[in-house]
Formats: C-alpha cells, sequence, structure tokens
C-alpha cells in the first residue's frame, strides 16, 4: 500500500514538472527584437549607460535590443532606407521629417501613441512637424532653440561683462558688431562668427535674415517660390559682408562647419557664435575635444534685428523603419519610455534621467542649459527640472538670458528642401567673405533663382 502511494505521488509529481515544463516552453512570450540607431559610440560614458538600460529592459520586458552606431545623415540615409536596412528607430533632424514621410520610409505610430495619451501632451509646435494628414511619424527626442554661445573668458578679457561676472550679452546686431569690435582690438580673438560649410551657413543665415524681416519659401495660389532676394536678406547679407570687410571681426578661416565652429570657440580664437541651446549638443563637444571650461561657456538670446528678435527652432525626432511591426513599436516606445523621454512619470524614466544628468556631473559635461520643451505635461516637466537642479555644474546667471528667452519670436525651419537650400546659402555666405566685391543682391537673385528651378519647381508641376 504504502509502495503504491509513494508511486502514486512520484507520478502526480512527474507530471506537475512535465506540465511545468510545458508551459514554461510553451507560455513564454517571444523575445521583441528592435534595432536602434544613433548608439552612443564605444568607450563613452554614454554607452555604458545605454549599456546598462539595453540589459534591464531584456529582463524586465523580454526586448532585445541591437544597437547601431549608424547617424543620420543626408547622403547615407536614401541609400539605407531603399535596400531596408533602417533601424527600428533612428533619428533625424526636424527639416528632415516631411521628406522622409513622402518618400515612405517612416511608419504611422499614431494608435500607439493614442493607446498611451501621449499624443494629447504633445507640445503643438513639435506636434505640426511630426504630423501629417492628422497621423503621426515620429517621436520627439528634443528640441532647442538658436541662442548665441559665448567665451566667457574672451568676454572677460574684453571687459564686457558684468560686475559680479556675467557676460553683457548684445541684444542687436547693432552691439553685436560693437562688441565683436572691441573683442577684436583686446584681445586679438575674432569676435563673431557665422558657419559657412556643411549647411550650416543657411542654418545660422536663416535667423539672422529673419531677424531683419525676410522671407524664404512662399506658397501663393497653390505655387511655392523662393523669395529671400528681397531687399530685408539683402540686408542682411551686406550685414554679413561688413563684419568681414569693414569690421573685420569674422575668422580667417573660410571653410567653416559645425566642428570647426566648435573648435574656434572652444580654443578661444573665437568669442560669439550661433548654437542650438541644450546640454547635449555644442556644450559636450567643447568639452569633451578641446577640455574648454565649463566656467568659460555661456549662452544668450539671439540678437534682435530690424525685424525682431526670431529664433529657428530646430531639434531631433525618433521615427520608425516603414517595415516595423506592432510589437516592435510598442517596443520602441517601452524602450523611450524606459530612457524617460516619454511623458510618463515613471520610476524608470525617472532613474534613467537622474543617471544620465549624474553621468554628465561626473563626466564634466555641461548641465545647466536647457531646450524647449516636446511634452506640456506639468508634472513631467516639474520631475525632470526637479532631477536636473541637483546636477546643475555651472553658473545658472552665464545661460539665463537664454533659458528665459524673453520677447523672442520661435520660427520653425522652411518646410521644403529645408537642407538643400542650407546649402545653397553656404555658397552664397563664403562669396561674400571671400570677395569683398561681391553684390548680396546679385548673389541672393541667383541663389533664388538655383533653388527656384532645382527643388519648388519640381512641386509646382
Amino acid at each position: 500500500m504504502r509502495r503504491q502511494i509513494l508511486l502514486g505521488l512520484a507520478g502526480i509529481v512527474l507530471i506537475g514538472l512535465v506540465v511545468l515544463l510545458f508551459s514554461s516552453f510553451y507560455g513564454k512570450k517571444p523575445a521583441v527584437t528592435i534595432s536602434v540607431g544613433d548608439w552612443p559610440r564605444k568607450n563613452t560614458a554614454r554607452r555604458i549607460v545605454y549599456d546598462h538600460y539595453a540589459a534591464q529592459i531584456r529582463k524586465k520586458h523580454n526586448i532585445v535590443i541591437e544597437p547601431d552606431e549608424w547617424s543620420y545623415s543626408i547622403n547615407s540615409f536614401l541609400p539605407k532606407a531603399a535596400v531596408g536596412k533602417l533601424p527600428t528607430i533612428y533619428n533625424t533632424w526636424y527639416t528632415e521629417v516631411q521628406k522622409i514621410i513622402n518618400a515612405g520610409y517612416a511608419v504611422d505610430i499614431t494608435g500607439a501613441l493614442q493607446e498611451r495619451g501621449w499624443d494629447q501632451k504633445l507640445s503643438p509646435l513639435v506636434a505640426e512637424i511630426i504630423r501629417e494628414d492628422d497621423r503621426y511619424y515620429g517621436f520627439p527626442r528634443d528640441a532647442y532653440l538658436i541662442g548665441l554661445m559665448c567665451n566667457l573668458k574672451l568676454f572677460r578679457a574684453a571687459g564686457l561683462v558684468n560686475t559680479d561676472g556675467v557676460p553683457l550679452f548684445p541684444q542687436t546686431y547693432s552691439e553685436l558688431a560693437q562688441m565683436a569690435r572691441i573683442i577684436k582690438e583686446k584681445t586679438g580673438a575674432a569676435g563673431f562668427l557665422l558657419e559657412t560649410n556643411g549647411n550650416g551657413g543657411g542654418w545660422h543665415f536663416m535667423n539672422l535674415a529673419w531677424s531683419y524681416g525676410a522671407e524664404f519659401e512662399r506658397e501663393a495660389e497653390g505655387k511655392w517660390q523662393a523669395v529671400f532676394n528681397s531687399p530685408e536678406a539683402v540686408a542682411a547679407l551686406q550685414y554679413i559682408k561688413d563684419l568681414r570687410w569693414q569690421d573685420q571681426v569674422l575668422p580667417d578661416h573660410t571653410l567653416i562647419d559645425w566642428s570647426k565652429a566648435q573648435e574656434l570657440i572652444a580654443t578661444d580664437q573665437c568669442a560669439m557664435k550661433f548654437e542650438g541651446g541644450f546640454d547635449h549638443n555644442g556644450f559636450d563637444h567643447v568639452v569633451d575635444h578641446y577640455n574648454m571650461a565649463k566656467e568659460d561657456i555661456a549662452m544668450g538670446r539671439i540678437p534682435a534685428g530690424p525685424g525682431g528678435r526670431v529664433a529657428l527652432l530646430g531639434g531631433n525626432i525618433y521615427m520608425f523603419a516603414p517595415n516595423s511591426t506592432k510589437a516592435q513599436i510598442d517596443a520602441a516606445l517601452e524602450w523611450l519610455r524606459l530612457l524617460g523621454m516619454s511623458p510618463d512619470v515613471s520610476p524608470e524614466g525617472l532613474q534613467y534621467i537622474e543617471d544620465s544628468y549624474r553621468n554628465d556631473f561626473n563626466n564634466g559635461y555641461v548641465v545647466g542649459n536647457v531646450g524647449v520643451p516636446v511634452w506640456t505635461d506639468p508634472e513631467f516637466i516639474a520631475a525632470n527640472g526637479n532631477i536636473r537642479a541637483k546636477y546643475v555644474n555651472v553658473e545658472p546667471r552665464n545661460f539665463q538670458d537664454y533659458i528665459q528667452a524673453a520677447a523672442v519670436t520661435i520660427r520653425r525651419e522652411e518646410p521644403l528642401y529645408c537642407q538643400e537650400l542650407y546649402g545653397i546659402l553656404d555658397g552664397v555666405i563664403q562669396t561674400v567673405i571671400t570677395d569683398p566685391e561681391a553684390e548680396p543682391q546679385r548673389l541672393l537673385d541667383e541663389a533664388a533663382r538655383v533653388f527656384q528651378r532645382d527643388y519648388l519647381d519640381k512641386l509646382n508641376h
């Protein structure tokens, strides 16, 4: 009898083990694999943080991350997209969103955003950029306004600081030229630079021209026209020419892309430049590559011109490969939520935000400047701000003029062929700073004609 009981119990145990193994094998939810572009490069502090969170999301949510270090560029995107090699989630710029949507290289994520209620928390400025026909095709990573980045070491040497050491930011373009002359006279360094290459010339010039009252693209009766050869745009270009030949305050370099501009300001060769203002941008670069002291970095509002104080809104958008499945879209949004980029105030997301700021603080990066909020949820904004405040490592007064953004008119980048427009304007800027006989009106007439012929007329037919 005892033997029968023992055999019965053994059978029950065996059956239980079989059931357990069966359910474990067949009932376990399969992992969802996504590739994530713009992954931080190896041997960097941010790579360590990303790798840590990739391990977490696999453990907690059965999501496998495949890192992809590819970063968006105009030249590499279309070949990669055409052969179906885009990462599940990839980063691009505000200027490229509509182009990517129209080309069919981004998947509609409206349903996934609506399920989470995130569509209701988007900043209206950002929502316009990622929406087409009331459908959403992107997820905002960050936003910035163009401001005036300053080398405070050169400002001090030129006597352009107040009694508590805060720089006397130029409030108008006339003041900028005057201060640039003082800096050149007192220090020998260039007072100001404007990028001229890598599309940076057009990116910078647009802010200046808008502030002079210029426009670039205009739609009338269903036709798009290039209108940046106006008297206002000519006056803005003449201002640049005068900085070079009359005031002689620009660098001797004639081909200046973003990286070269960062080098010039970080190595005390230039005092002022336009910059997109948030921590993880130019500030990281000058600290990481050139050991620029954080106490020598300052940021002010863009100066005012005859047409007002106008600054460009730019930033980065995550988009999703067109072959992404719903499971992959959900997994990618969970990844972004884990990184504190969604408007959800979750312990996981807040922990990443804290880890990120602590990481920047410990590695000597700038913590103290802010971009433009992409979400409107007050709880999220407050929680993020409270964490950030613990790690500020610069003098806040050196950034307050920019952060408050008083009386700044925010403009979105031009809607059509914006990067191509920037490239054409690069050539215009290069010409006026290399040829003292260059005529701004003739240069802009020709540039507008080429942009109209090669780009806008393709839409008009």
